[in-house]
């Protein structure tokens, strides 16, 4: 039985795609994505961090790198019928963002995690605080900095130039700006404590453990940017792949299908002519959408690709049946269908029957080919010498590979033409 079904419901059948929900996000969308990929509620998934967190940040390392390790999606995942609708105002747009409740969990969930530190400090078993400390700012650096990579948009450039342009920036972005130097501060006094809390060493070992904990700390506050870079660049990629075969698919239809159909179209009142073009589009489009051009390599597709050329090129109709099993084509056997074809173009030609018929019979030491129409027969006696098409192509062809082949027309019953190759 047959159901109607929306596009949510067959965007909601496909393969689930692990990816971070950022317009959907309480933070970055790690446990939303995760728990729409594993069907879990994501407010599990936020607890089992949050009190891995109250052990030594532990919770925080691993929210960390899945936000750097999966990918975000900016929008529900829909089926593409659905967004066009969307964007076409033929469909309410759905509402994004935290809601209220939301904002209560992330707060619910702070007190958790402090909670915890608190407690297992006052047990001995948390780290020292200055690590912590440390920890926390390095923390709030990357996610400073992550979550602006997660919300960062392609604009237009602004016309103006210099200085007056760059402040124009800044004034639009000064939120961005004031993360990004908060980050930096954050990033630079976690190194500082870092410093402190290592071992005496002279200057120029401060400055090099110093400089490279610095460099540590750009590249990682950069890996989002870079990864972003490169997911666009695939996304990029995977547009040009799907506008060119769109564009191949347009052409194809256009010199193919739309030519068809205006064929079709001034040959209306001609139903035989309109049912070959019909079948002749139909065999083309199956060959162009799963590659079925390729020569023929047995008898039954031999017999079946001459029989279409011979329909493609007039207005009958060609069946074809083959019974026994299908043979590899042999060079005496690859005669045997010439001469088919033959037979089958010359009743096409001269018999004006609408339907020609090719019956195969393959046994274990035979191969029988027979083609017939009901149309006008001719005296196979007063066939003349110069007739290539039979004598020659048919007759003798047969003949100097070892075959048989034999001629019966009538003016009432039409013609019949029997082949007999050997394997």
């Amino acid at each position: 039985m047959l159901e109607a079904t929306n596009g949510d419901d067959v965007a909601a059948r496909q393969p689930r795609r692990l990816a971070r929900p950022v317009e959907r996000a309480q933070v970055a969308g790690v446990a939303a994505g995760l728990g729409e990929h594993l069907g879990v509620a994501p407010l599990v998934l936020r607890a089992i961090f949050a009190v891995l967190a109250a052990w030594q940040f532990l919770g925080v390392g691993v929210y960390l790198l899945l936000w750097l390790v999966i990918p975000p999606v900016t929008g529900p995942r829909r089926a593409p019928g659905v967004d066009a609708a969307t964007r076409q105002g033929m469909r309410t747009q759905e509402a994004t963002g935290p809601r209220g409740g939301d904002v209560g969990q992330v707060v619910a969930l702070a007190l958790v995690t402090g909670g915890g530190m608190w407690l297992l400090q006052a047990l001995g078993w948390g780290a020292s605080p200055v690590w912590l400390l440390i920890a926390a700012l390095a923390s709030l650096a990357a996610g400073l900095v992550w979550w602006q990579a997660d919300r960062a948009r392609g604009t237009a450039s602004d016309q103006a130039h210099g200085w007056r342009s760059w402040f124009r920036t800044v004034a639009a972005h000064w939120t961005v700006v004031l993360a990004h130097v908060v980050a930096l501060l954050a990033l630079g006094a976690a190194i500082t404590l870092t410093l402190l809390q290592m071992p005496a060493m002279d200057t120029l070992g401060v400055l090099l453990v110093g400089l490279g904990l610095f460099v540590a700390g750009l590249v990682l506050l950069a890996a989002p940017w870079a990864l972003r870079a490169r997911r666009a660049l695939v996304a990029l990629r995977e547009a040009k792949l799907l506008s060119d075969a769109r564009a191949d698919m347009a052409a194809h239809l256009h010199d193919s299908v739309l030519q068809t159909l205006a064929l079709i179209q001034r040959q209306a009142d001609d139903p035989r002519e309109v049912a070959r073009l019909a079948r002749r589009q139909e065999r083309e489009l199956r060959e162009w959408l799963y590659g079925e051009d390729e020569g023929a390599d047995t008898l039954r597709a031999a017999l079946l690709e001459a029989a279409l050329e011979v329909e493609d090129n007039f207005p009958v109709q060609v069946e074809t049946i083959t019974v026994g099993d299908d043979v590899d084509l042999t060079p005496a056997l690859r005669e045997l269908v010439r001469a088919a074809r033959e037979a089958v173009l010359n009743a096409a030609k001269h018999s004006g029957a609408p339907t020609v018929d090719v019956y195969a019979e393959v046994s274990e030491e035979l191969v029988e080919v027979f083609v017939r129409d009901r149309g006008r027969g001719f005296d196979t006696e007063q066939i003349a010498e110069d007739r290539m098409g039979v004598r020659g192509s048919i007759l003798d062809r047969m003949a100097r590979h070892h075959g048989v082949a034999r001629i019966r027309s009538s003016a009432e019953r039409g013609t019949e033409v029997t082949l007999e190759m050997r394997r």
